[in-house]
């Protein structure tokens, strides 16, 4: 340490009243003190306003009250200080570390903080929203109740932080470490967390609405009863992420991924998914634009059902429709919209969707140019339609072979057919299968399966497969018979019977639609959590909530455990359904 030095530090020695007076008389840039080390001595009401001390290191001192206005404390290691009613006004503590520090209403206003270490600090009763909080590290501080309403916490490491009760609104959290992090009674709506780790982080019971979580790791996070309403979780990943009872109208579930999640309100149930699985169950309804610089004509009315053919073949699997037509200014707006993703990452499937309508779109506005094409189109569209529908479906259903769908399982079965007496057994199985087939008809059931007693059929979504048991349960027990039905949602393989020789269905889907008919009581409908979450929109149905034992094991979910499931009842009329 060089000479001016050491007379500095003995000046520091001397107390504040002579300190003070002592550097008054010397200018700023003479009062150096870059690289010193102390330790243990108390500097309190010390003037050292506009002093240098870079990479300081200075630890157990008191500067309570002390004037550090303008101090350039660059990458100072300054642990476990005591800076009651300091003021740091405009100070540089870029780089610093401050952790186990006490800063009890020290004034920090406009002072640089970027890539500092704030760790272990408690704020409470302190106003930290004027910090430059941006790349600093806040782990393990106390910020209850903190006001840090739009403030900038990017990059900011905040494990272990206990916010409690914190004002977030519309804070950018980007890339942020949230890990063992206390949230709870927090104000979230509008936050960003894009990229940031919360995973584990208990997010129960908050409003979580507009939040953004885009690309964040909320594995094993808790948002059970959370509103999730319009929240964004594109390419996150919630593994493990508990979800009992949320709401998510209008969320962003793009690229998301989800391994298993817990639907149960104790969060031990494990529901399994297979890859973009989850995305394909609880995404919104993926919709494809399409706007016209002008109204369209008959002849390109015509063509859409031949166009959402096209891009239904296309992608093997997809079912799509046309959700509406509006006049717009200067044109039309067309809107498909795709009822069933297939086997495809939804993402894709909608880029994919959109890019392929809007190359069949530009070959419409090329038709209007080309009368004559025009008018042969209007001769030959319905010819076409009948020579090669049919051929289409032939082809359909030789492709449905050893194919993957997404398919709402009906499992039904009779009770008390053993004990029937030979004399009336052919007498019910008849009147049963009588009074069952008109009914697959009116719904449309896929796949039919009736063996003896029992009955196996699928459909292209819940409402309808929903309704079909309704009316199968109404009708039968008024003839007379008890039955039970399980519903359950999901991946289906159609494959070839070389018993049968027919197509057969096979995968887990069909076997917990099983195991939930085995566990229903007689007369009842028991559907899975993916049937609950698509029938609970229609607001056709009333979902009652159950807890049954599996008599047979499914997966992980051995013989005996015990799920959570939903007894099911028709709302209105099911004559008012189809």
């Amino acid at each position: 340490m060089d000479m001016d030095k050491d007379r500095i530090i003995q000046e520091l020695h001397k107390g504040a009243k002579s300190w003070n007076n002592w550097r008054k008389r010397h200018a700023v840039g003479d009062l150096n003190l870059d690289g010193v080390e102390l330790t243990g001595m108390k500097f309190d009401d010390f003037d050292f306003s506009k002093v240098s001390m870079c990479n300081a290191r200075i630890t157990q001192c008191s500067f309570k009250h002390a004037d550090l206005i303008l101090a350039n404390l660059q990458g100072a290691y300054l642990r476990d200080n005591d800076f009651s009613h300091a003021k740091l006004i405009a100070a540089n503590l870029c780089g610093c570390n401050l952790s186990g520090s006490v800063l009890f209403f020290a004034n920090m206003l406009t002072a640089n903080t970027r890539n500092a270490k704030l760790e272990n600090i408690d704020f409470r009763g302190h106003d930290i929203s004027g910090f430059m909080l941006r790349d600093v590290s806040l782990a393990g501080s106390n910020l209850e109740g903190q006001q840090l309403a739009r403030v900038d916490l990017t990059n900011s490491n905040l494990e272990g932080v206990n916010l409690q009760g914190a004002d977030l609104t519309k804070a950018l959290l980007v890339n942020a470490q949230l890990t063992n992090a206390d949230l709870r009674s927090a104000v979230l709506v509008g936050a960003v967390f894009r990229s940031a780790n919360v995973s584990g982080v208990d997010f129960s019971n908050m409003d979580l609405q507009e939040t953004d979580f885009s690309g964040a790791n909320l594995v094993n996070a808790d948002l059970r009863e959370a509103n999730l309403t319009g929240t964004k979780f594109a390419n996150a990943n919630i593994t493990g992420a508990r979800l009992w009872k949320m709401t998510c109208t209008g969320w962003d579930i793009s690229n998301i991924e989800c391994h298993y999640a817990f639907w149960d309100k104790s969060g031990k149930e494990k529901t399994v998914y297979r890859q973009h699985e989850f995305e394909r169950i609880f995404a919104d309804a993926i919709t494809i634009e399409l706007r016209y610089p002008y109204r369209l004509i008959d002849q390109e009315l015509a063509t859409l059902p031949i166009f959402i053919d096209h891009l239904a073949a296309a992608h093997w699997g997809t079912i799509l429709r046309l959700k509406s037509i509006t006049d717009v200014a200067g044109g039309a707006l067309v809107k498909f919209v795709v009822e069933e993703v297939g086997p495809h990452n939804p993402t894709e499937l909608k880029l994919q969707l959109q890019d392929e309508a809007e190359r069949i779109q530009l070959a419409q506005l090329a038709l209007r140019r080309d009368a004559k094409l025009h008018v042969q189109l209007k001769e030959k569209i319905a010819a076409i339609r009948e020579e090669f529908w049919p051929r289409l479906l032939e082809l359909a259903a030789d492709h449905e072979k050893q194919q993957v769908r997404n398919l709402t399982i009906l499992f039904m079965d009779l009770k008390g057919f053993s004990k029937w007496a030979d004399d009336e057994l052919s007498e019910k199985l008849s009147l049963f299968r009588g009074l069952v087939k008109p009914i697959l008809k009116k719904w449309e059931a896929g796949h039919p399966n009736m063996e003896g007693d029992s009955l196996r059929v699928t459909f292209k979504n819940v409402t309808v497969g929903l309704s079909c048991a309704c009316m199968i349960r109404n009708v039968l027990t008024a003839a007379g018979f008890e039955l039970r039905i399980g519903v359950e949602l999901g991946e289906v393989s159609v494959v070839h019977n070389e018993v049968t020789g027919v197509p057969d269905l096979e995968g887990v889907a069909v076997s917990m639609a099983a195991r939930l008919e085995a566990a229903a009581e007689p007369g009842e409908i028991l559907a899975s959590h993916k049937i609950y979450h698509y029938g609970k929109r229609s607001g056709l149905f009333k979902f009652v909530p159950r807890r049954v034992a599996l008599k047979k094991g499914i997966g992980a979910i051995e013989e005996g455990d015990r799920v959570e499931c939903f007894a099911v009842e028709a709302e209105k009329a099911l004559s008012d359904l189809h």
